[in-house]
């Protein structure tokens, strides 16, 4: 099995709508300036731009269509990760072909999702005694 991290990373970082926003500034019906949001510690804000624009209209565009591919990049990635962990955690118990072990493994998720992975694991290890076959 690999380390619990590895099932709750995916490669693909999580969209964020400020990386998909572009501010325009118009002064007289004229653009004055276009400035992408982004992430991180010199991110563009609306507040940002009325101060540095007291006069000024602006005007906030998501490019919805990008925001959106990304986010379902990003769902894929972390559902395939999410089933890759299902499969190795049925074959580190040895219930690959149990039909409750997907019950069991249900049971564990309620218990143990919110705190992660690990404490999963370790749902599933205790009630797993339940469904093997003596």
């Amino acid at each position: 099995m690999k380390p619990f991290d590895y099932y709750s990373k995916p490669q693909t970082f999580y969209p964020h709508k400020k990386d998909y926003t572009t501010f325009y500034v118009y002064d007289k019906g004229a653009c004055i300036a276009e400035e992408k949001s982004g992430s991180g510690t010199g991110s563009i804000t609306k507040s940002h731009l009325n101060q540095k624009y007291p006069n000024a209209v602006i005007q906030e565009v998501l490019d919805k269509e990008a925001y959106e591919a990304h986010r379902k990049e990003y769902d894929a990635e972390s559902a395939k990760l999410h089933q890759e962990f299902v499969k190795d955690l049925f074959e580190e118990f040895g219930v690959c072909n149990n039909p409750k072990s997907i019950r069991c493994f249900e049971l564990a998720w309620e218990h143990g999702h919110s705190s992660g992975y690990g404490e999963v694991y370790n749902y599933f290890g205790d009630f797993v005694e339940l469904i093997r076959d003596t």
